[in-house]
């Protein structure tokens, strides 16, 4: 049977096809020329200008070309000595110079090592502070003590004012400062709460002072176009605080010395540039801006003094040590501190401050609070710790609005009589009157934009420098580790005798009732009804 003969396949294409073989094996030309010019295959190679044979002298001009290329090579050689030459002698030069340098070097580096001086104790910055109060305390007419209105009680003083009633002729006020930031309720309250045992005075910083340098001349022609920015926002009290001072002062001196105390970030230094209308004190959000006392003349009867912050005593809850103290370790545990806090807030209040969802812990706040404000390490990982740094900023500084309640039952300190003598120095009626109307016109946080802080307890400071304890670093690790040891020594030590071997196998023997029981198994028998794992229990 013949074979049937098979039909050629057509050679036509798709035109698509077609453009595709073309574009491959233009882009594959293409990598050839490429590679072909970096490695110099297309240069031509340079032909060798050659002599002909029939040219006269042509031995003379081959032997004269030579002489050139061994005279070309020399010069090169000459060339290359003379810079090595010259790098030489720079070398030699600088070595000299230095010379002299090291050798003092090498002397002072001997004399220390000969005579090393001794290091001096590490000053407590603690005393400094305690000192400086004191200063202002024994200097001072009229003494200030500067409240936080968000938390009053808690920055209070208890042995700072023992201190002040102490001397009969100095006198105490209160000034409730920040009344901005609590519910007009709130104020309230505190007010009447600590009328009862001294007078006080409500007031509100201004928070844009302009410094001296850039206020605006009086009496000169000035700018038209130039604002006048130096009064910055409006400050609530200082009129009413001002007339106190002036009653307050003897007819006799010329000039009366008020004190301002207070633990940090209560605002002293703020309520001294409100009342100088332009900034002669620093200001700063972090805690212990003023380390030293600082006198600033407010008028020519009046001169006030500013002083460092008070010394929180570390008998104190944790939470007060940590808000008020003047010192912030780097070493504190944030997140420690921010489980506290939130501890003794509000919940939903602070959902609703910082727009986050529910939460169940710290941690998962936190974790909320860093993706709300943008605190992402790799790969999109939470920053808590940057999270908890924001969150305990706002707690500090004056932006955030929380408040605190007045105690039902308080037992004073200020006997009825220190009482009586504070208020007739100064004229109730009028002072009341005052603190009503700056707390009517004050633009007050409604308690539903604020959070209710559920710890409120005076403070306990520390007025005299002999109370300060030196820290004395000695980890427990350390401590524990030679006793374990001694207890290796003592098991392996085969060289005592049996009577110490028997002591000691009785001191670290473990009595086997306390050893835990270990649970046997066997694999061989079914395991009965009532052991059967219960899938409804964790599953319904």
């Amino acid at each position: 049977m013949k074979r049937p003969k098979l039909r050629k396949a057509s050679k036509r294409m798709s035109c698509s096809k077609r453009y595709k073989i073309q574009k491959k094996v233009r882009e594959h030309n293409r990598k050839v020329r490429k590679e072909a010019k970096k490695k110099g295959g297309n240069r031509k190679p340079k032909r060798d200008i050659s002599i002909p044979n029939d040219a006269p002298f042509k031995e003379d001009i081959l032997r004269e070309a030579e002489l050139r290329k061994q005279r070309r090579e020399e010069l090169k050689k000459q060339q290359k000595l003379e810079r090595q030459k010259e790098v030489a002698k720079k070398r030699q030069l600088e070595d000299k110079k230095d010379k002299p340098e090291k050798q003092k070097k090498e002397v002072k580096e001997r004399r220390k090592s000969v005579t090393k001086p001794k290091k001096s104790a590490p000053k407590n910055p603690t005393r400094s502070l305690c000192r400086e109060v004191n200063k202002v305390i024994e200097a001072a007419d009229v003494i200030l003590e500067v409240l936080d209105a968000r938390d009053p009680l808690g920055s209070r003083c208890l042995q700072a004012e023992q201190a002040v009633l102490q001397s009969p002729n100095k006198k105490l006020l209160f000034v409730l400062n920040k009344v901005d930031l609590v519910p007009k309720v709130n104020v309230e309250r505190w007010l009447q709460f600590l009328n009862k045992q001294l007078p006080t005075v409500v007031f509100k910083c201004s928070a844009q002072v302009q410094e001296k340098n850039h206020m605006p001349v009086v009496g000169k022609k000035t700018n038209p176009n130039c604002i006048d920015i130096s009064k910055g926002t409006v400050s609530y009290g200082a009129a009413t605080l001002l007339k106190i001072l002036h009653d307050l002062r003897p007819s006799g001196t010329e000039t009366m010395k008020v004190g301002l105390i207070g633990f940090s970030n209560v605002g002293k230094s703020s309520l001294i540039n409100t009342l100088k209308t332009y900034k002669v004190c620093n200001v700063g959000a972090l805690r212990g801006t003023t380390r030293i006392m600082q006198d600033v003349k407010i008028d020519e009867q009046i001169k006030i003094i500013d002083s460092p912050s008070l010394v929180v005593s570390p008998d104190n809850p944790p939470v007060t040590v940590f808000m008020r103290s003047a010192f912030q370790n780097d070493d504190d545990d944030v997140m420690d501190s921010v489980d506290k806090i939130l501890q003794l807030c509000d919940k939903q209040q602070v959902m609703l401050r910082y727009n986050v969802a529910d939460y169940r812990n710290p941690p998962e706040f936190l974790d909320l609070l860093a993706h709300k404000r943008g605190f992402l390490l790799k790969k999109g990982v939470a920053d808590l710790e940057a999270a908890a740094k924001l969150f305990l900023n706002d707690w500090m500084g004056a932006r955030l609005c929380y408040y605190t309640l007045p105690p039902a039952s308080f037992t004073s300190h200020i006997s009825g009589e220190q009482t009586s003598a504070m208020k007739k120095a100064v004229n109730c009626k009028v002072l009341h009157d005052e603190n009503k109307e700056n707390i009517r016109v004050v633009r007050n946080p409604t308690p539903a934009n604020s959070i209710p802080f559920h710890f409120s307890q005076i403070t306990n400071g520390i007025i005299d420098e002999k109370d300060i304890k030196e820290q004395q670093q000695e980890p427990a690790e350390l401590e524990s580790e030679p006793e374990e040891m001694d207890k290796e020594e003592v098991i392996e030590g085969g060289d005592l005798g049996e009577d110490v071997e028997k002591e000691t196998a009785e001191v670290l023997a473990v009595p086997a009732s306390k050893e835990p029981a270990v649970k046997s198994v066997s694999f061989d028998k079914a395991a009965k009804a009532d052991d059967d794992y219960d899938f409804n229990a964790d599953f319904n």
